[in-house]
């Protein structure tokens, strides 16, 4: 598979689901090793120099199998560096090296780009060593976000009155509709600082929270906008964490 995907589209959660699905049909693919997924980024290496990238990747197999003497399983490499480089010819050995062992590994790829022609260029060199299937994943709308954090919140005890729900709502929005929005990386985090921010505010008695206990958390409140701002700085310098 080559997919399309933004960082924070939750690309680690859907290897899990995949692989346990897989897993619990039998008889669509083998699972062997100490995994049944694992993930690589591919840092990029040009072509005058060694591609030390394929000997870590191998590494990195090894290290799935285990004891096992070979692993049998999902490979997911993000190839976002290479994205300018696909026609080099380490990019190339890669390609060499995965169509010898596609029989033992359901191999994703992930990159990301809004530039059509460039996925097209690259989806095509793919389909040239592997039967490959282009899928485009895109962030889950804001009542998928909503339903995300309001379980998270519930496995601490903690439930939301309906003011409490809008004003979560309005912020998820605003979050979503920023174009560096990070996904569940940001619904994440902003659920671990509510938490946090419960549980060690002493005026708070129960556990049914309302808008004004979460009144630091709103759409226009400082908090949201550090946060926005903390996700554009680090998307334009180029420092975007992987999943």
């Amino acid at each position: 598979m080559l997919w399309v995907a933004q960082s924070g589209v939750g690309k680690t959660n859907l290897l899990k689901l995949m692989a346990e699905y897989l897993s619990s049909q039998n008889n669509l693919m083998e699972f062997y090793g100490d995994v049944k997924f694992f993930e690589f980024l591919l840092n990029y290496c040009p072509p005058n120099e060694y591609f030390s990238e394929l000997q870590r990747l191998i590494d990195e197999i090894d290290n799935a199998a285990g004891f096992r003497n070979e692993f049998k399983g999902i490979v997911h490499i993000d190839i976002n560096e290479w994205l300018d480089h696909f026609e080099e010819k380490h990019f190339v050995s890669l390609m060499e090296y995965l169509s010898s062992n596609s029989d033992k590994w359901l191999i994703v790829l992930s990159v990301y780009s809004d530039k059509k022609d460039k996925i097209h260029n690259l989806n095509a060199l793919l389909s040239m060593y592997l039967r490959i299937e282009k899928i485009t994943l895109s962030f889950p709308k804001t009542e998928d976000l909503f339903e995300f954090i309001e379980d998270m919140l519930n496995q601490y005890g903690l439930t939301l009155k309906d003011d409490a729900k809008k004003l979560l709502f309005d912020t998820i929005e605003k979050l979503r509709n920023n174009k560096y929005f990070d996904g569940f990386k940001s619904i994440i985090m902003l659920c671990q600082d509510i938490v946090y921010d419960v549980f060690s505010n002493e005026n708070v008695d129960e556990l049914s929270l309302d808008a004004n206990t979460l009144s630091k958390f709103s759409a226009d409140s400082d908090y949201i906008k550090n946060m926005v701002a903390n996700i554009e700085r680090v998307n334009r310098i180029g420092l975007v964490n992987k999943e």
